[in-house]
Protein backbone atom coordinates (compact mmCIF):
# COMPACT_ATOMS: atom_id res chain seq x y z
CA UNK A 1 0.00 0.00 0.00
CA UNK A 2 1.49 3.56 -1.14
CA UNK A 3 1.98 6.47 1.59
CA UNK A 4 -0.93 8.29 -0.59
CA UNK A 5 -3.57 5.67 -0.45
CA UNK A 6 -2.69 4.15 3.14
CA UNK A 7 -3.10 7.76 5.31
CA UNK A 8 -6.29 7.66 6.34
CA UNK A 9 -6.31 3.64 6.62
CA UNK A 10 -3.23 4.02 9.10
CA UNK A 11 -5.07 6.89 11.05
CA UNK A 12 -8.01 4.92 11.49
CA UNK A 13 -6.63 2.01 12.35
CA UNK A 14 -4.77 3.50 14.87
CA UNK A 15 -8.07 5.00 16.79
CA UNK A 16 -10.00 2.33 16.16
CA UNK A 17 -7.82 -0.39 17.89
CA UNK A 18 -6.11 1.99 20.44
CA UNK A 19 -8.91 3.99 21.14
CA UNK A 20 -8.43 7.39 23.27
CA UNK A 21 -5.17 6.06 24.33
CA UNK A 22 -3.23 6.07 21.05
CA UNK A 23 -3.28 9.67 21.09
CA UNK A 24 -3.14 10.14 24.43
CA UNK A 25 0.63 8.80 23.93
CA UNK A 26 1.44 11.91 21.38
CA UNK A 27 2.63 14.57 23.95
CA UNK A 28 3.47 18.19 23.96
CA UNK A 29 7.29 18.61 22.81
CA UNK A 30 9.51 19.90 25.65
CA UNK A 31 13.37 19.69 26.42
CA UNK A 32 14.77 18.36 29.39
CA UNK A 33 13.66 20.85 31.72
CA UNK A 34 11.60 23.40 29.38
CA UNK A 35 8.37 23.42 27.97
CA UNK A 36 8.14 26.27 24.56
CA UNK A 37 4.01 27.75 24.05
CA UNK A 38 3.56 29.94 20.74
CA UNK A 39 1.46 32.67 21.45
CA UNK A 40 0.13 35.21 20.02
CA UNK A 41 -0.86 39.02 21.30
CA UNK A 42 -2.81 41.35 19.22
CA UNK A 43 -4.62 44.93 20.08
CA UNK A 44 -7.50 45.38 17.67
CA UNK A 45 -6.05 42.38 15.14
CA UNK A 46 -2.74 43.70 14.51
CA UNK A 47 0.10 41.70 16.29
CA UNK A 48 1.85 43.19 19.09
CA UNK A 49 5.02 43.38 19.24
CA UNK A 50 8.60 44.29 21.20
CA UNK A 51 7.59 42.48 24.66
CA UNK A 52 10.00 40.87 26.86
CA UNK A 53 9.26 38.09 29.40
CA UNK A 54 8.49 40.38 31.97
CA UNK A 55 5.86 41.49 29.88
CA UNK A 56 3.64 38.15 30.49
CA UNK A 57 2.22 35.72 33.12
CA UNK A 58 2.04 32.81 32.38
CA UNK A 59 0.43 29.85 34.80
CA UNK A 60 1.08 26.27 34.72
CA UNK A 61 -1.69 24.13 36.71
CA UNK A 62 -2.79 27.78 38.23
CA UNK A 63 0.58 28.23 39.42
CA UNK A 64 3.19 31.12 38.37
CA UNK A 65 6.21 30.06 36.51
CA UNK A 66 9.66 31.83 35.36
CA UNK A 67 9.50 32.67 32.10
CA UNK A 68 13.21 32.31 30.74
CA UNK A 69 13.11 33.32 27.46
CA UNK A 70 10.18 35.10 24.89
CA UNK A 71 12.08 34.72 21.31
CA UNK A 72 10.31 35.43 17.98
CA UNK A 73 12.09 32.71 16.29
CA UNK A 74 13.96 32.78 13.00
CA UNK A 75 13.58 28.99 12.70
CA UNK A 76 12.37 26.92 10.31
CA UNK A 77 8.75 26.34 10.00
CA UNK A 78 6.60 23.61 8.60
CA UNK A 79 3.01 24.28 7.18
CA UNK A 80 1.27 21.53 6.76
CA UNK A 81 -1.94 21.81 4.78
CA UNK A 82 -5.07 20.25 5.00
CA UNK A 83 -7.17 20.54 2.27
CA UNK A 84 -10.49 19.45 1.14
CA UNK A 85 -11.45 18.69 -2.60
CA UNK A 86 -14.65 17.24 -2.02
CA UNK A 87 -17.16 17.38 -4.58
CA UNK A 88 -18.59 21.58 -2.93
CA UNK A 89 -15.19 22.58 -4.00
CA UNK A 90 -15.07 21.30 -8.10
CA UNK A 91 -14.92 24.57 -10.26
CA UNK A 92 -13.67 27.67 -9.64
CA UNK A 93 -13.27 27.28 -6.12
CA UNK A 94 -10.86 24.37 -6.60
CA UNK A 95 -8.83 26.76 -8.75
CA UNK A 96 -9.03 29.48 -6.21
CA UNK A 97 -7.99 27.06 -3.74
CA UNK A 98 -4.81 26.40 -6.25
CA UNK A 99 -3.85 30.19 -6.48
CA UNK A 100 -4.14 30.29 -2.51
CA UNK A 101 -1.47 27.15 -2.46
CA UNK A 102 0.57 28.72 -4.19
CA UNK A 103 0.54 32.43 -2.51
CA UNK A 104 0.95 30.13 0.54
CA UNK A 105 4.69 29.27 -0.21
CA UNK A 106 5.36 32.28 -1.84
CA UNK A 107 4.79 33.52 1.72
CA UNK A 108 7.37 31.45 3.28
CA UNK A 109 10.51 31.78 3.72
CA UNK A 110 13.55 29.66 1.88
CA UNK A 111 14.35 27.43 4.60
CA UNK A 112 10.36 26.81 5.91
CA UNK A 113 9.06 23.68 4.37
CA UNK A 114 5.16 22.80 3.02
CA UNK A 115 3.35 19.87 3.67
CA UNK A 116 -0.06 18.93 1.97
CA UNK A 117 -2.90 16.45 2.81
CA UNK A 118 -5.90 17.19 0.35
CA UNK A 119 -9.27 14.72 1.37
CA UNK A 120 -12.74 14.33 -0.36
CA UNK A 121 -14.01 10.94 0.93
CA UNK A 122 -10.42 9.42 1.04
CA UNK A 123 -7.04 10.86 2.24
CA UNK A 124 -4.26 11.67 0.41
CA UNK A 125 -0.58 12.91 1.24
CA UNK A 126 0.10 14.78 -1.78
CA UNK A 127 3.47 15.35 -0.34
CA UNK A 128 5.56 15.19 2.78
CA UNK A 129 7.29 18.21 4.80
CA UNK A 130 10.65 17.07 3.38
CA UNK A 131 9.38 17.36 -0.58
CA UNK A 132 10.94 19.89 -2.74
CA UNK A 133 8.42 22.58 -2.26
CA UNK A 134 8.19 22.97 -6.31
CA UNK A 135 7.05 19.53 -6.28
CA UNK A 136 4.12 20.43 -3.70
CA UNK A 137 2.79 23.02 -5.99
CA UNK A 138 3.27 20.78 -8.82
CA UNK A 139 0.93 18.29 -6.80
CA UNK A 140 -1.46 20.63 -6.03
CA UNK A 141 -2.09 21.91 -9.50
CA UNK A 142 -2.87 18.18 -10.49
CA UNK A 143 -5.39 17.58 -7.49
CA UNK A 144 -9.15 16.71 -8.63
CA UNK A 145 -12.47 17.44 -6.58
CA UNK A 146 -15.02 15.15 -5.57
CA UNK A 147 -16.63 13.34 -3.59
CA UNK A 148 -17.82 13.27 0.08
CA UNK A 149 -15.43 15.06 3.21
CA UNK A 150 -13.82 13.21 6.05
CA UNK A 151 -12.62 16.14 7.55
CA UNK A 152 -11.97 14.58 10.83
CA UNK A 153 -9.88 11.31 9.30
CA UNK A 154 -7.80 13.61 7.67
CA UNK A 155 -6.99 15.92 10.51
CA UNK A 156 -5.97 13.17 12.47
CA UNK A 157 -4.01 11.20 9.44
CA UNK A 158 -1.88 14.61 9.27
CA UNK A 159 -1.31 15.44 13.24
CA UNK A 160 -0.60 11.44 13.34
CA UNK A 161 2.43 12.92 10.73
CA UNK A 162 3.52 15.28 13.39
CA UNK A 163 6.60 13.05 15.08
CA UNK A 164 8.63 12.99 11.31
CA UNK A 165 8.68 17.10 11.31
CA UNK A 166 10.80 19.22 13.34
CA UNK A 167 10.90 22.40 14.50
CA UNK A 168 7.82 24.16 14.63
CA UNK A 169 4.48 22.99 12.56
CA UNK A 170 1.35 24.97 12.18
CA UNK A 171 -1.43 23.04 10.30
CA UNK A 172 -3.74 24.95 8.20
CA UNK A 173 -6.93 23.04 7.91
CA UNK A 174 -9.37 24.04 5.50
CA UNK A 175 -13.41 22.98 4.16
CA UNK A 176 -16.10 24.49 2.66
CA UNK A 177 -18.57 22.18 5.09
CA UNK A 178 -19.08 20.20 7.97
CA UNK A 179 -17.65 15.89 7.66
CA UNK A 180 -19.91 13.70 5.75
CA UNK A 181 -17.90 10.53 5.24
CA UNK A 182 -15.04 9.73 8.43
CA UNK A 183 -15.02 6.87 10.00
CA UNK A 184 -13.04 9.03 13.07
CA UNK A 185 -15.00 9.95 16.08
CA UNK A 186 -14.14 14.19 16.28
CA UNK A 187 -13.69 13.83 19.65
CA UNK A 188 -10.68 11.50 19.47
CA UNK A 189 -9.18 14.21 16.90
CA UNK A 190 -9.92 16.83 19.23
CA UNK A 191 -7.85 14.97 22.03
CA UNK A 192 -5.36 14.10 19.23
CA UNK A 193 -4.68 18.02 18.67
CA UNK A 194 -4.80 18.38 22.44
CA UNK A 195 -1.42 16.54 23.03
CA UNK A 196 0.32 17.77 20.17
CA UNK A 197 2.17 21.07 19.99
CA UNK A 198 0.99 21.49 16.50
CA UNK A 199 -0.97 25.32 16.31
CA UNK A 200 -4.21 25.04 14.31
CA UNK A 201 -5.74 27.31 11.95
CA UNK A 202 -9.03 26.98 10.22
CA UNK A 203 -10.31 28.31 7.13
CA UNK A 204 -13.58 27.96 6.20
CA UNK A 205 -16.02 29.17 3.29
CA UNK A 206 -19.08 29.31 5.43
CA UNK A 207 -20.80 32.60 5.46
CA UNK A 208 -19.21 35.55 6.85
CA UNK A 209 -19.38 35.64 10.52
CA UNK A 210 -21.68 38.50 12.23
CA UNK A 211 -20.72 40.08 15.29
CA UNK A 212 -22.96 38.11 17.98
CA UNK A 213 -24.55 39.72 20.69
CA UNK A 214 -24.03 38.50 24.35
CA UNK A 215 -26.64 36.15 24.72
CA UNK A 216 -25.61 34.77 21.22
CA UNK A 217 -21.77 34.29 22.13
CA UNK A 218 -23.24 32.45 25.91
CA UNK A 219 -25.40 29.74 23.68
CA UNK A 220 -22.02 29.47 20.89
CA UNK A 221 -19.98 28.39 23.64
CA UNK A 222 -22.92 25.76 24.87
CA UNK A 223 -23.10 24.39 22.12
CA UNK A 224 -19.42 23.79 22.10
CA UNK A 225 -19.62 22.37 25.25
CA UNK A 226 -22.34 19.65 23.68
CA UNK A 227 -19.62 18.75 21.06
CA UNK A 228 -18.04 16.47 23.98
CA UNK A 229 -21.92 15.03 24.33
CA UNK A 230 -23.32 15.03 20.59
CA UNK A 231 -20.52 15.43 18.53
CA UNK A 232 -23.14 14.70 15.43
CA UNK A 233 -25.25 17.31 15.93
CA UNK A 234 -22.65 19.55 16.73
CA UNK A 235 -19.79 19.09 14.37
CA UNK A 236 -19.63 22.58 13.08
CA UNK A 237 -18.02 23.43 16.37
CA UNK A 238 -14.88 20.98 15.26
CA UNK A 239 -12.70 23.26 13.79
CA UNK A 240 -13.51 25.86 16.52
CA UNK A 241 -12.67 23.34 19.21
CA UNK A 242 -9.15 22.32 17.25
CA UNK A 243 -8.14 26.52 16.81
CA UNK A 244 -9.00 27.15 20.71
CA UNK A 245 -7.24 23.85 22.07
CA UNK A 246 -4.26 24.85 20.18
CA UNK A 247 -3.76 28.29 20.26
CA UNK A 248 -4.66 29.10 16.43
CA UNK A 249 -8.20 30.64 15.13
CA UNK A 250 -10.61 30.16 12.76
CA UNK A 251 -10.57 32.74 9.55
CA UNK A 252 -13.80 33.03 7.67
CA UNK A 253 -13.10 33.66 3.63
CA UNK A 254 -16.40 35.37 2.08
CA UNK A 255 -15.51 33.60 -1.03
CA UNK A 256 -13.53 31.50 -2.57
CA UNK A 257 -11.33 34.18 -4.13
CA UNK A 258 -10.41 35.28 -0.96
CA UNK A 259 -8.48 32.06 -0.02
CA UNK A 260 -5.04 33.78 -0.98
CA UNK A 261 -5.18 36.53 1.58
CA UNK A 262 -6.63 34.17 4.05
CA UNK A 263 -3.73 31.82 3.56
CA UNK A 264 -0.65 33.90 3.43
CA UNK A 265 -2.40 35.73 6.65
CA UNK A 266 -2.03 32.62 8.44
CA UNK A 267 1.57 32.36 7.68
CA UNK A 268 1.91 36.15 8.52
CA UNK A 269 0.16 36.06 11.91
CA UNK A 270 1.91 32.55 12.66
CA UNK A 271 5.60 34.03 11.93
CA UNK A 272 4.51 36.78 14.35
CA UNK A 273 3.59 34.50 17.43
CA UNK A 274 6.35 34.92 20.82
CA UNK A 275 7.98 31.51 22.15
CA UNK A 276 7.42 31.14 25.46
CA UNK A 277 9.86 29.20 27.61
CA UNK A 278 10.13 27.97 30.79
CA UNK A 279 10.98 25.40 33.02
CA UNK A 280 7.79 23.62 35.21
CA UNK A 281 8.29 24.40 39.09
CA UNK A 282 5.63 23.61 41.52
CA UNK A 283 3.69 21.50 40.11
CA UNK A 284 3.44 17.79 38.91
CA UNK A 285 5.83 16.18 36.92
CA UNK A 286 3.08 14.06 34.49
CA UNK A 287 -0.15 14.34 33.21
CA UNK A 288 -2.50 17.24 31.51
CA UNK A 289 -1.12 20.66 32.47
CA UNK A 290 -3.31 23.46 31.95
CA UNK A 291 -1.97 26.87 31.15
CA UNK A 292 -2.77 30.57 30.93
CA UNK A 293 -0.93 33.20 29.50
CA UNK A 294 -1.90 36.94 29.97
CA UNK A 295 0.26 40.33 29.60
CA UNK A 296 0.64 42.75 32.47
CA UNK A 297 -0.24 46.04 32.49
CA UNK A 298 -1.62 46.59 29.17
CA UNK A 299 -4.86 45.48 27.52
CA UNK A 300 -4.13 43.35 24.74
CA UNK A 301 -5.96 39.45 22.92
CA UNK A 302 -3.24 36.85 23.51
CA UNK A 303 -4.14 33.40 21.95
CA UNK A 304 -2.29 30.58 23.63
CA UNK A 305 -2.66 26.69 23.56
CA UNK A 306 -5.32 25.32 26.81
CA UNK A 307 -2.38 23.36 28.01
CA UNK A 308 -0.08 20.21 27.27
CA UNK A 309 0.38 17.05 28.30
CA UNK A 310 3.81 15.87 30.29
CA UNK A 311 5.46 12.55 30.22
CA UNK A 312 6.21 11.63 34.25
CA UNK A 313 9.79 11.28 34.72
Amino acid sequence: MTARAGLAAAAVAVAAVSGPDAVARQTFRTGVDAVRVDVLVTDDGRPVTGLAAGDFELRDNGVVQEIRAVDVEDVPVTLMMVLDVSESVEGEPLEHLRAAITAADEALSADDRLSLVTFSDRVDLQAPAGEARARVRERAQAVKAGGATALYDATLAALLMRPRTGGRMVMLVFSDGGDTSSWLDPRTVVTAAQRSDVVIYGVTLRQQVEQRNLREARQNQLEREWFHEVPTSFGRHFLTLLAEDTGGSVLVAERSDRLRDTFVRVISEFKSRYVLSYAPRGVKQGGWHPIEVRLKGRRADVTARRGYLRAPR
